[in-house]
């Protein structure tokens, strides 16, 4: 897999530290596929604040576990932006299915 990077940055919003993740586990890539499942169906779809809140939930845990819990769910939402939190979600479905597509 290609190596994947998260960038925290302070209150200001300069960079402060970046992470990095090579591999994905099998049960993480499977976690992938269901959040980015419902991703699609929310866009056909309107869903209620519960089920955003749900899964935005679940995008960052599935992002603590992709980088071996280099940092906390807790250190996550202080440290990083919402932007980079979905294009790194968006890198490991595009991670993913490259590595099924070779598959």
């Amino acid at each position: 897999m290609k190596a994947v990077f998260i960038k925290f940055t302070d209150a200001q919003g300069a960079p402060e530290k970046t992470f990095s993740t090579c591999s994905l586990k099998t049960g993480i890539m499977d976690t992938v596929f269901e959040i980015a499942e419902r991703a699609e169906n929310f866009k056909s779809s309107n869903p209620n604040m519960q089920e955003v809140r749900e899964f935005y939930r679940e995008v960052k845990t599935v992002i603590v576990a992709a980088f071996g819990r280099q940092f906390t769910f807790d250190e996550l939402n202080e440290g990083v932006e919402t932007d980079e939190l979905m294009n790194v979600f968006q890198t490991l479905c595009k991670n993913v299915m490259s590595g099924v597509k070779k598959n």
